[in-house]
């Protein structure tokens, strides 16, 4: 797998986002040797092209068919990706056979524990669970990270509107548009971590820019 830069949010039809802002971090922390990955909720495809553009072999789930349809529209077929509008919950995911699984902006939508249980149980020895996740604001600290954030993502924003880059690509013909499916988050980013030690030991939660958090897991190699 190539670990370099992602594709730049100024070429790239789908532009910039705070879920998009973070792919690259995602995808650096994917393990050398990857070749499967599979990418729960995946949207409009956007990760899912990104690593297989780089010789990856992707599987691609979202429980929206809307995305699905779009995904698939706006996706090559050169690049191989095999999607299902399927929720993570009702996959027939194979166990342990993944080099890498992730996960952008989908934790919230379902019970964290056996979420975090499902994902990883895709995860093969050595392979690596990178989670994009979003946490409930409650802690001073939370809050001084979104003042620490506002001005970056004005910046971000101004960055786009003067270099004319495009928001949104050209709708493929008859392909509906997926609406964002909106839901706030329940667990504090705290509450995020003492799950993750409880069910991933060794797990690594770190706190993000614009309102997200990292996850990063790696199973055992066999043997270790």
């Amino acid at each position: 797998m190539s670990n370099g830069p992602p594709r730049s949010a100024w070429t790239d039809p789908l532009a910039w986002d705070h879920n998009s802002h973070y792919h690259g971090h995602l995808i650096r922390r994917l393990p050398e040797h990857a070749a499967r990955v599979l990418d729960v909720g995946c949207g409009e495809g956007r990760l899912a092209r990104t690593l297989a553009e780089r010789g990856l072999q992707v599987d691609a789930l979202d429980a929206d068919p809307d995305a699905i349809l779009r995904a698939r529209a706006l996706t090559p077929a050169r690049l191989g990706v095999r999607y299902r509008a399927v929720p993570l919950e009702e996959a027939d995911t194979e166990h342990r056979a993944y080099d890498a699984v992730t996960a952008v902006a989908v934790l919230h939508h379902m019970p964290l524990g056996p979420a975090l249980d499902r994902l990883a149980d895709a995860v093969a020895p050595g392979g690596t669970l990178a989670v994009l996740g979003l946490y409930r604001e409650a802690h001073p600290a939370d809050f001084a990270a979104t003042a620490a954030a506002l001005l970056p993502q004005w910046f971000m924003g101004a960055g786009l509107r003067l270099a004319g880059s495009p928001f949104r690509p050209t709708d493929p013909p008859g392909v509906p548009e997926a609406p964002m499916r909106m839901c706030d988050p329940a667990q504090t980013l705290p509450e995020v971590r003492a799950e993750a030690a409880r069910r991933l030991p060794g797990a690594q939660v770190r706190r993000l820019l614009f309102w997200r958090f990292s996850l990063v897991w790696t199973r055992p190699a066999q043997g270790a």
